[in-house]
């Protein structure tokens, strides 16, 4: 069931052209910069987008202007893990990384506490009504965002075509505080 729900969200997003992607990732990067709680947070982690995500450089570079640290992880297979990674340099920090996907370059002293983040803005296939996220599965934000402080603050970003009144979940699958579209902002009812 959730392979291909996956396989079918997945596609849908890969059919868009360039120009809608970047429409509304820059739509979805002004609704987020906007936010109280990314204005007060001193720590950010987030991903590189791939494969026609929400595209992700632009906000990086405006919340490294605004004196933030921030951060993406860099994949561990061998361990499942994933390890926050300071990105000072967009250009000539990063690397292609696990699974195809851009990550910071590998420097132990760029790595971030866990318990430093203040909020992390995370990918995925799909989510719902209620904030659950439907991930690439393999588990790896799930496992991650149980480490986090109690008072990190999770935002899931998707385009409208990734949002569903239900996706298939599990017990261990994460809620998230916020999810962020181009025409909407959602948070679980509470």
């Amino acid at each position: 069931m959730k392979k291909e729900f996956r396989k079918k969200v997945i596609g849908d997003r890969k059919s868009k052209d360039i120009e809608f992607i970047n429409k509304n990732s820059s739509i979805i990067t002004e609704k987020l910069l906007s936010l109280e709680c990314i204005n007060k947070a001193n720590n950010i982690m987030l991903y590189l987008d791939f494969n026609n995500e929400v595209k992700t450089d632009d906000l990086i570079t405006k919340l490294i202007s605004l004196r933030k640290i921030v951060s993406s992880p860099i994949t561990l297979k061998d361990e499942r893990k994933l390890v926050p990674t300071q990105i000072t340099d967009l250009h000539n920090g990063i690397k292609i990384g696990a699974y195809g996907i851009r990550e910071p370059k590998n420097d132990p002293n760029l790595e971030v506490n866990v318990n430093d983040i203040d909020i992390v803005i995370v990918p995925a296939v799909a989510y719902d009504r209620e904030c659950y996220r439907l991930g690439y599965g393999g588990g790896y934000y799930d496992r991650f965002l149980n480490r986090l402080r109690k008072d990190a603050i999770t935002i899931g970003i998707a385009f409208d075509l990734q949002i569903f009144d239900s996706v298939p979940k599990e017990e261990h699958d994460a809620q998230l505080d916020y999810i962020i579209t181009e025409t909407q902002i959602l948070t679980p009812r509470k």
